[in-house]
């Protein structure tokens, strides 16, 4: 190896480094923003819960014309779908949601869930 492909190395090595350090950073200060569930149905929104205040394990069970449901479960900073009547289940295998941006829908019963973020200009963009 010559002395120019060393240093090219270091300074490769030397950048990942830095990137991994300002990644870590980055994810330890962004945790304490807020993040606001949004249950809607129909275009309506039903409910908004902020998960940050969220202390315990709670089940909302959400009704949709004649005997058809979703259930949805709340915990400590995430949320999901965890049963449904609906033939093929696509929300329920979407799993966990908590970061701003991510969302689950379930279309035959038009319902959906979405992770805002409370101060993020990203997400009033994309709401």
């Amino acid at each position: 190896m010559k002395k120019g492909d060393k240093i090219a190395a270091m300074i490769i090595i030397g950048l990942i480094i830095i990137s991994a350090i300002g990644v870590f950073v980055y994810k330890q200060y962004s945790k304490d923003s807020h993040h606001i569930a949004v249950i809607k149905q129909d275009g309506e929104i039903i409910k908004t819960i902020d998960l940050n205040e969220v202390t315990e394990k709670s089940q909302i069970r959400i009704p949709y014309k004649d005997e058809d449901f979703n259930t949805i479960e709340v915990e400590p900073g995430r949320i999901r779908f965890i049963d449904a009547d609906c033939p093929d289940k696509v929300c329920i295998k979407t799993g966990w949601l908590s970061e701003p941006g991510q969302t689950a829908v379930c279309l035959p019963h038009k319902l959906m869930i979405k992770i805002n973020g409370k101060d993020s200009s990203y997400d009033q963009i994309s709401s």
